[in-house]
């Protein structure tokens, strides 16, 4: 799509961005409506969260939250064409619900989503696949778990977007305990990567976060 096609198909007031991450959880999704966090004040108007917004899934006994403010959400005439879509990715993280948090959504996966946000606008490194990084404590603070670092994958459902202002990868983030950190600490090559992510993938398809 060249510019002369993007400004005549899309409203400068469109989130143009947003509406591809909607379509393609809508594939996936279908009917199923999703919960919905906004920032009072969101990051284009000065807010201090760079994620503008987390969709929540409800899916058999977990929640599946993909963010909103990783790649180009709204009109961009300058973004038209490029590669990648702002850092060219959106996370995907799912958790298995828990009996204390009741009805409660797990808002701590929508700060720690916040978290690496402010890490890759701050720091200008973003996250790829079969990368992981130490957390330097639990997962979940007020939560009595050895979950203490995360690796990164490709979300298998969701996969990438071809959108106006470039591609987006929806990047999953996968709970490691303390032992599979250390292993990757001692040898962080991609194929030791892999295979830490093959060993939970026998075991969780679809890398449930487990307290």
């Amino acid at each position: 799509m060249n510019l002369e096609e993007y400004k005549k198909q899309y409203k400068k007031d469109q989130a143009v961005g947003a509406l591809f991450i909607e379509n393609r959880l809508k594939k996936i999704y279908g009917d199923l409506e999703p919960r919905f966090y906004s920032p009072k004040v969101m990051s284009f108007q000065g807010g201090e969260d760079p994620i503008d917004g987390v969709a929540v899934f409800d899916v058999d006994d977990y929640r599946h939250l993909v963010s909103y403010g990783m790649s180009h959400l709204y009109y961009s005439e300058e973004s038209v064409g490029e590669e990648f879509s702002k850092w060219g990715f959106e996370f995907s993280f799912r958790v298995k619900k828990v009996k204390e948090d009741k009805d409660e959504d797990p808002f701590w996966v929508v700060q720690l989503m916040n978290n690496l946000a402010r890490f890759v606008n701050e720091t200008k490194v973003w996250f790829d696949e079969y990368q992981f990084l130490p957390l330097g404590g639990p997962i979940r603070s007020d939560s009595d778990t050895d979950i203490v670092g995360l690796a990164f994958i490709k979300d298998g459902d969701l996969d990438e977007i071809e959108t106006p202002h470039g591609k987006v990868m929806f990047l999953q983030l996968v709970g490691l305990n303390s032992q599979q950190l250390k292993r990757l600490e001692e040898n962080s090559t991609k194929e030791e990567i892999k295979s830490v992510l093959d060993e939970i993938k026998s075991e969780n398809p679809k890398f449930i976060c487990e307290l």
